[in-house]
């Protein structure tokens, strides 16, 4: 149990670090990201090549797995994981090539300087709405 706890809290913190200078003021990733295939197979990919170097068990691979992507995709969290399902269940190409890239990078390390240099290049930062009353 607590390992759980702690590998789902450091792989919290590794995605939220990545993705920081992307999000808007409220935490929020660009709305884009949530169906780039690219950047939820490296999420998936990373969360299992992690878990399985701890060599944990699948019901902490699945915890692990849905408080990432609320941590990433907020209240978009579930939608986004059954985008993200619906790939890996398709074998879509370009989802599985970046999944399997990912799984393989995974390490106890937690090096995502990849991810955080592709994010940048390829997503404009999260913008604020504000309303007025």
């Amino acid at each position: 149990m607590f390992q759980t706890f702690t590998i789902k809290n450091k792989l919290k913190k590794a995605f939220s670090d990545c993705f920081d200078p992307l999000k808007s003021d409220l935490d929020n990733v660009p709305l884009p990201m949530q169906k780039d295939r690219f950047i939820t197979a490296t999420i998936l990919g990373t969360c299992r090549g992690y878990t399985d170097a701890l060599k944990t068990d699948e019901k902490t691979f699945l915890t692990v797995v849905d408080a990432v992507f609320e941590e990433v995709f907020r209240q978009d969290s579930l939608t986004v994981q059954t985008l993200t399902e619906s790939w890996l269940n398709s074998a879509d190409e370009v989802f599985m090539a970046a999944y399997y890239n990912a799984k393989s990078k995974a390490s106890e390390q937690l090096d995502l300087s990849w991810l955080q240099e592709y994010a940048q290049v390829h997503f404009e930062v999260a913008f604020q709405v504000n309303h007025s009353t």
